[in-house]
């Protein structure tokens, strides 16, 4: 498992007092209301401590960038939490963690492929199934079953799943 993972990407700066715009990665801005750092890369090596976080806005402003031209330097950089910052409520995963699991039906037991990518819909998340068949499954009850980073996701499938 990943220590650190992509939290989103900061934008342009808002204001003279080094407020930065940020685009959240995460499924809500409040999700990241407690971390204290970001890093600015995966591996947790280079990082700034948050000073005051906007997750309404979204936005955030650096201890040591409370201007806005150095804060205008971090502009378009991508930017990482430490998993341990963040709480999950029990049977919620980082999708990090469910990438490239093994996906099984609910109705064969038969493993139909791997979790390749989740995608954004219009209403929900979209699982991205690679196998000998592709799928893409929308992550509803009716049709992902259950997922666990120990024993992979089940799901199950309609006609009109497959993809190309």
């Amino acid at each position: 498992m990943k220590k650190f993972l992509e939290a989103g990407v900061l934008g342009a700066p808002r204001g003279v007092k080094g407020e930065l715009k940020f685009t959240c990665y995460c499924d809500s801005p409040d999700f990241l209301r407690g971390v204290k750092r970001f890093y600015f890369d995966e591996k947790g090596e280079k990082s700034l401590e948050v000073k005051r976080y906007y997750p309404s806005i979204p936005s955030i402003v650096f201890e040591g960038r409370e201007d806005r031209q150095t804060a205008a330097l971090l502009t378009g950089k991508a930017i990482w939490f430490d998993r341990d910052e963040v709480t999950l409520p029990d049977g919620v995963y980082f999708n990090a963690d469910l990438l490239g699991l093994p996906v099984y039906d609910a109705d064969s037991g038969d493993v139909i492929g791997t979790l390749a990518s989740i995608e954004e819909g219009a209403r929900h998340f979209l699982y991205r199934i690679e196998g000998e068949t592709n799928y893409l499954v929308p992550d509803v009850e009716a049709f992902v079953i259950s997922r666990d980073p120990q024993k992979g996701i089940t799901v199950r499938l309609i006609d009109g799943m497959e993809v190309s």
